[in-house]
C-alpha cells in the first residue's frame, strides 16, 4: 500500500471519524488480523465465524500510529477510529476507491477449474516481461469478498500489472468483486461443477461466472473462449468492452495440436511451441488462457514461452513427491470438484503402475452429491485404477461403483496405516478430495523424510 494520511483513508472508505482523530497520521498497511498489526496500520474490524475482531480495537489504537475501521460504538476518547455501517462492505469501498488511484492493467480471472494455475502461470510470464517486483498477484486463495479487496490494497506505484483471482460460491459474488476491481482485462477460464450445491444447473454457474465481464468499461478487453457453449453469454455481459476471442481455429488464439508432453499454439503474432513442466492435458488449456491474457498485456512470445515452461506447479495441485517407499505421490489435495478429479485421473495415466487413488469426499455438491461421487467410481474404472481407497461418507458412493480392488476407511489415520503396510514400491498414488477432508495430512505422513 502507498503511504496515505488518515484523512485520505477517511475519504476513500467514506466513513465518519472519531472525535479524537489524527488526520495527519500516515498509514501504509492494511490487515484484518490483529496479530499482524504493528505500526502505521489500518485495522479492519471484521466478523468471523467464531470471532468478532472489534474486541481488539481498543488495544490496537493505543498505538497512535494505527487507525481502525469499525461498525460498533466505542468510548468517545478512543483515538483514530473510522465508523462505517458495515466493515465488510467498507473494506470493499476502500479497495474500490484505492484501486482508482492507479492506471495500471488489472487482470481478473475466474473459472470452475484452473483459475489459480492460470493466475500463477500468468504471474511468472508477467514477471519475465515486466520484472519480478512489478507484478502484484493474488496470494494463495485470497479470492473472496475479504481476500480480493486486501489484495488490491497491496497495490503500489512499483506495480506495472495486477493479476486478480476471483472465486465464488453464490450468484452475485463475482459481480461484487469485479465492480471493486474494475479490471482492464477479464476471462472465465471454464464452467464446470464446482460449488454446485448453491446452484441448480451448470447454466446457473455460468451466469454467476459471467458476471466478471460486468465490471469492464469501454477501454477494457473481454477475453472470450468461443469454444464454450456460454460464449454468447460472456459477450452479452461484455457489451461495454472490446472482445478478444480465443479457443477455436476461427478465433485469434487457439491450440493447433497437443502431442505427448507439448502443444503448439497459434497466436496473432505467430506460433508457440510449449512444453509444460507439470502434469495434465488440461493444463495445456489453462496455458491457452494464459497466452491469451499475456498477449493482451503486451508480453512477447519469448517471455510467454519462458514463463510457461518455467512454471513447476502450485502446492497441492498435481504436485509430485517421493513416498517413504520410493513410490510417486501426486498431491492434488488443494481442493477438488468432479471435473478436476477426472482431470487428475487422466493426468496420471502414463505414470508408473500400479495406480492407487486415495479419494476423499467432495463438498458443496447439493442434492446430486451421491450421483457425482458415483460418477467418480465409474470413471476410476475407465481409468484402470488398480486400488481405490476412499475416506468419508460421500466417497463411499465412489467405492460402491468401483469394480476393482478397494478399501474404505473412516479416518485419514487409518488410510495412512494401510498405505504404510501395503503400498507397493514404485507405484503412483494420486491423493485428492475437498480441502476440508484434510488429505494433505495423508500426504505429509507418506512422503519420504
Amino acid at each position: 500500500m502507498i503511504n496515505l494520511t488518515a484523512k485520505q483513508i477517511l475519504k476513500l472508505v467514506e466513513g465518519t471519524p472519531s472525535i479524537n482523530f489524527d488526520s495527519d497520521l500516515h498509514v501504509n498497511q492494511v490487515s484484518m488480523d490483529s496479530r499482524k498489526v504493528t505500526d502505521n496500520f489500518i485495522f479492519i474490524a471484521l466478523y468471523g465465524e467464531k470471532n468478532d475482531s472489534h474486541k481488539y480495537v481498543a488495544d490496537l489504537v493505543k498505538n497512535k500510529t494505527n487507525l481502525a475501521i469499525v461498525d460498533q460504538n466505542f468510548a468517545e476518547d478512543l483515538p483514530n477510529l473510522i465508523r462505517v455501517e458495515n466493515t465488510t462492505l467498507a473494506l470493499g469501498v476502500l479497495a474500490k476507491n484505492y484501486r482508482q488511484l492507479f492506471t495500471l492493467p488489472v487482470v481478473a480471472i475466474t473459472g470452475s477449474n484452473g483459475k489459480t494455475s492460470v493466475k500463477e502461470m500468468l504471474r511468472i510470464v508477467c514477471e519475465n516481461h515486466f520484472g519480478k517486483g512489478n507484478v502484484l498477484a493474488t496470494s494463495g486463495n485470497l479470492n473472496n469478498h475479504w481476500g480480493m479487496p486486501l489484495t488490491l490494497l497491496e497495490l503500489s506505484h512499483l506495480h506495472k500489472v495486477a493479476i486478480i483471482e476471483m472465486g465464488m460460491n453464490h450468484s452475485g459474488e463475482i459481480n461484487y468483486l469485479t465492480n471493486i476491481a474494475k479490471p482492464t482485462l477479464a476471462v472465465v477460464n471454464n464452467v464446470m461443477f464446482a460449488h454446485a450445491g448453491h446452484f441448480n444447473t451448470l447454466d446457473d454457474i455460468a451466469d454467476a461466472k459471467a458476471e466478471i465481464y460486468l465490471g469492464l468499461n469501454d477501454s477494457a478487453i473481454a477475453c472470450v473462449d468461443i469454444s464454450s457453449s456460454y460464449a454468447n453469454k460472456y459477450i452479452e455481459n461484455s457489451k461495454n468492452a472490446q472482445i478478444f476471442t480465443y479457443g477455436s481455429s476461427n478465433s485469434s488464439c487457439y491450440i493447433v495440436e497437443i502431442s505427448e508432453g507439448s502443444a503448439i499454439y497459434q497466436t496473432p503474432f505467430g506460433k508457440l511451441d510449449i512444453k509444460l513442466g507439470i502434469l495434465g492435458k488440461h493444463n495445456y488449456y489453462n496455458a491457452l488462457t494464459v497466452i491469451t491474457l499475456a498477449i493482451n498485456l503486451g508480453c512477447s512470445l519469448k517471455n510467454i514461452k519462458l514463463g510457461l515452461e518455467a512454471y513447476t506447479g502450485y502446492k497441492g495441485r498435481l504436485e509430485q513427491k517421493k513416498a517413504f517407499n520410493g513410490s510417486l505421490i501426486i498431491d492434488d489435495t488443494y481442493n477438488a470438484n468432479p471435473d478436476s478429479v477426472k482431470a487428475a485421473l487422466e493426468a496420471i495415466s502414463n505414470l508408473p503402475r500400479p495406480h492407487w487413488f486415495i479419494f476423499g469426499d467432495l463438498k458443496e455438491l447439493g442434492e446430486r452429491e451421491a450421483w457425482f461421487h458415483q460418477q467418480i467410481g465409474e470413471f476410476a474404472n475407465k481409468s484402470k485404477i488398480d486400488m481405490l481407497i476412499t475416506v468419508g461418507e460421500l466417497a463411499k458412493y465412489a467405492s460402491n461403483f468401483f469394480n476393482g480392488s478397494k478399501m474404505h476407511f473412516e479416518s485419514n489415520d487409518d488410510v495412512v496405516k494401510y498405505c504404510i503396510s501395503y503400498l507397493p514400491s514404485l507405484a503412483t498414488i494420486l491423493i485428492k478430495g475437498s480441502n476440508s477432508m484434510r488429505l494433505s495430512e495423508v500426504v505429509d505422513s507418506l512422503v519420504f523424510n
